[in-house]
Order: C-alpha cells, then structure tokens, then sequence
C-alpha cells in the first residue's frame, strides 16, 4: 500500500473502509491538493520525521505519540490533534493490541476561505473570492471529548466506514474546518484573558500554558504533577496556575480530573474492569476512583458498566 506520510501503518495493515469513498488512504502525492483519510492498523509504527500538511489526528482504537520538535502529543481514543500546515512530525506507536489511526488531511486553500469568510466583510468577498494569500494557522493542542469538533470527527469516521460518495465526503470536511475557525476563536478569547501589556507576551504566554496542557492530558495515565507541567511549560509553577486558570476558567488539577474522568467512561463502555480502569486513568484509589466518577457520571463505575451492557 503507499504509506501517509507519518499516519500509514504497517504495509499490508490497512482497515477496511468502504472503497466508495475516494480519498481513503489515497497516494501521499495527493495530500495538500485534495481532503483525504487515512486510517490504518498496526502494533508497531515509527514514521521519522516527515513533511505535515494541515490536518487532525484522532485514534478509532489504542494511543500513538505524534512527534513535533517541539513537543510531544499523546492522542488517544478520547482525544485529537490538529497540526498546521508545514509542520514537520513523526508518528509512532508501540503496542501489544492493535493501534487504529484515523487522521483527516485538508487541502490547502480550505480552511484559509473558511478563515478568511468568518473575517471579511461581505464586499470584499465578493470582489476577491478566490483570495486566500494568507496562511491559517491553528493553536496545536490536544482537545477531548467535551469539545463540539469531537463529536463531529467520530461521526464522520463512522460514516466513512459506512460509505459515503465524494460529495457527501467533502460537506463534512468543510463543516469540519468550520467549526475548526470557530473553536480557533474561542481559543483566542481564552489568551485575551490572560493578563500582559503586550499581545505577542499574551500569546507566548498562551502557548506555554498549551504546552502544559498538553503535558497534563498526554500523561492522563500516570502521576503527573502541577511542578511537571509547569516544568514542560517552562513556566513557574504558581505562574503556569494562574494562567491556566485565567485561559481555560478551570483549574490545571479539574482539567485534568475531568480528562481521567472522560478516559474512564470510554474504557467502561467497552467493559475493561473497574480495577484496571482506576489504575489505567491515574487515579491511586479506587475509593476516590469511584466517588469522583460519581459525582461527574452521576452513576457508579460499575452501574455505568453495567449500563451499557458490558
């Protein structure tokens, strides 16, 4: 098979998505002239670095380390990644169970008109229509369950999987990119809160704070502290608080909370024990396990398992 660039997977090791969508898994020539999937399955997979074109990252099954030279970005099946255009990065993952990527590739030009249609006035679009000089740029940044986009990722996975023509294909690539825009502002007001005297201290003061972020969601498994995300924030940690706080109107330690919580829901439903659910989200104590998932599912784990007929 031809391999995506850093989102293939081992050769021979493709899901079967319905062949009556055109752009699964097309040759990587084609990424950045066209939308397009691709999706694969593998235990082993390490890409090196490879050119990066706009585009989400999301898992149907298992979690893979997306590698910028910046940082490092866990995605798993409760979260995604958006990665600019001209970013270079590496995909890698290890596995005893089988890894499921399912990434969308946006050709170049669409998500600049969607930008570009949400900030210019009615006239000059239609005096310019096909201007979209300037590059869209994005905040990259894990975002979870609770993020509208979310949904909208695995929906379309699934009508992918179930077929769908090229026309229906490209309405939700742009209801996607839409919705991208808008979740792109909703970030922007988040930095506004932030105080600085100067807008570009403002924004390296919201992308350090991203930084953490990040860092707390891609260890949602194990016993990260505030002082570890302020560390890969290079912020103090008083400091990395505060801002946090100021962006995202939660607390670093209820952001990260709520992501466990979030994991933990997804692996119940699929019937995975509640010991090893407890243990497998951070949580130290199946005590606090259990009152905590309570009080955010307003169930029991185990009447939530239940619930769901596992």
């Amino acid at each position: 098979m031809a391999s995506a660039p850093g989102d293939g997977t081992p050769r021979g090791k493709t899901i079967p998505l319905a062949p009556s969508f055109p752009l699964v898994n097309p040759p990587a020539s084609q990424l950045g002239l066209r939308n397009a999937v691709y999706s694969g399955r593998g235990r082993l997979h390490d890409s090196g670095e490879v050119p990066g074109w706009l585009s989400i990252k999301a898992m149907a099954a298992g979690s893979a380390t997306w590698e910028t030279r910046e940082r490092q970005f866990v995605v798993d099946e409760n979260s995604y990644l958006v990665l600019n255009d001209d970013h270079r990065y590496a995909l890698r993952f290890h596995s005893d169970t089988p890894v499921t990527t399912f990434v969308l590739f946006f050709r170049r030009g669409l998500a600049e008109d969607a930008l570009r249609c949400d900030t210019t006035g009615g006239s000059r679009l239609l005096d310019n229509p096909a201007d979209t000089r300037a590059q869209a740029e994005f905040f990259e940044r894990l975002e979870t369950r609770t993020s509208p986009l979310f949904g909208m990722i695995h929906a379309f996975r699934k009508r992918v999987a179930a077929g769908l023509d090229a026309d229906a294909a490209e309405d939700w690539f742009v209801r996607i990119v839409d919705r991208m825009v808008r979740d792109q502002f909703d970030a922007q007001r988040g930095m506004t809160r932030l105080p600085a005297v100067r807008a570009s201290t403002r924004a390296e003061l919201f992308r350090r704070v991203l930084r953490g972020r990040d860092f707390l969601f891609s260890q949602a498994g194990e016993r990260a502290t505030l002082g570890d995300a302020a560390r890969a924030a290079c912020l103090s940690p008083f400091h990395f608080h505060r801002a946090f706080k100021q962006a995202f109107r939660e607390t670093p330690h209820q952001a990260l909370t709520r992501y466990r919580l979030e994991r933990a829901a997804s692996m119940l439903s699929r019937g995975e024990r509640v010991t090893d659910v407890c243990l497998a989200s951070g949580f130290e104590s199946l005590g606090t396990f259990s009152s905590l998932f309570r009080r955010f599912h307003g169930t029991s784990p185990r009447d939530y398992r239940k619930a769901q007929g596992k």
